[in-house]
């Protein structure tokens, strides 16, 4: 399917520009005109080859940085901002160039008219299958910004228990440590001493 970006205009005369994936200019359309926009312009954007570039494999979105998404997302619809408008605020206040890049194709695909869990699933490596579930539940249910806070609660305490853990066991880990190099240097330089 090739990218498109367009141009459209909704019934109180407000423009909306955004840009999806379709499989040809005629469906996209189609499909936008179904949803109630006038639509301004369609244009099949240039697909520029992306440079490989191993540090990107590397990046990855913490966390923490979900949390706060849904945090923020949560407070936002519980607020009655528009999901669209949410995602925008949202794009604009992560720090996150992996998550922004994220957030941005999610604002663009539920322009376009897909479900919000639709739209997330596109980017399995950020949003879990527990998350997408949710979400998708919280859309049925009517429930979504309970659902989104929920789930950031379940998140932070799941980083909480995650740090009281690793600090747990980073005591024993030194300890093991010290008592490693206490053993070898006898061993090396003390012991021999003896032998002589």
């Amino acid at each position: 399917m090739a990218v498109y970006a367009y141009v459209t205009k909704d019934t109180a005369g407000k423009i909306h520009r955004g840009r999806i994936e379709a499989p040809n200019e005629k469906t996209l359309t189609k499909k936008l005109t179904e949803q109630g926009f006038l639509v301004q312009s369609v244009t099949a954007e240039t697909v520029k080859k992306k440079k490989f570039n191993p540090l990107k494999l590397l990046q990855r979105v913490k966390p923490t940085q979900i949390a706060i998404f849904c945090r923020q997302f949560a407070t936002m619809i519980n607020a009655g901002v528009s999901l669209v408008r949410c995602l925008s605020v949202l794009e604009k206040q992560s720090v996150s160039p992996k998550l922004k890049e994220c957030i941005r194709d999610v604002q663009n695909r539920v322009e376009a008219g897909e479900t919000l869990s639709r739209a997330m699933s596109h980017h399995p490596s950020v949003f879990s299958n527990l998350t997408l579930g949710l979400v998708k539940a919280g859309e049925v249910g009517g429930v979504l910004d309970e659902t989104l806070d929920r789930l950031a609660q379940f998140m932070e305490s799941d980083i909480r228990l995650r740090q009281k853990i690793k600090a747990a066991m980073t005591y024993p880990v030194l300890v093991g440590i010290v008592a490693f190099c206490i053993v070898t240097f006898l061993v090396t330089f003390i012991v021999p001493k003896f032998m002589d």
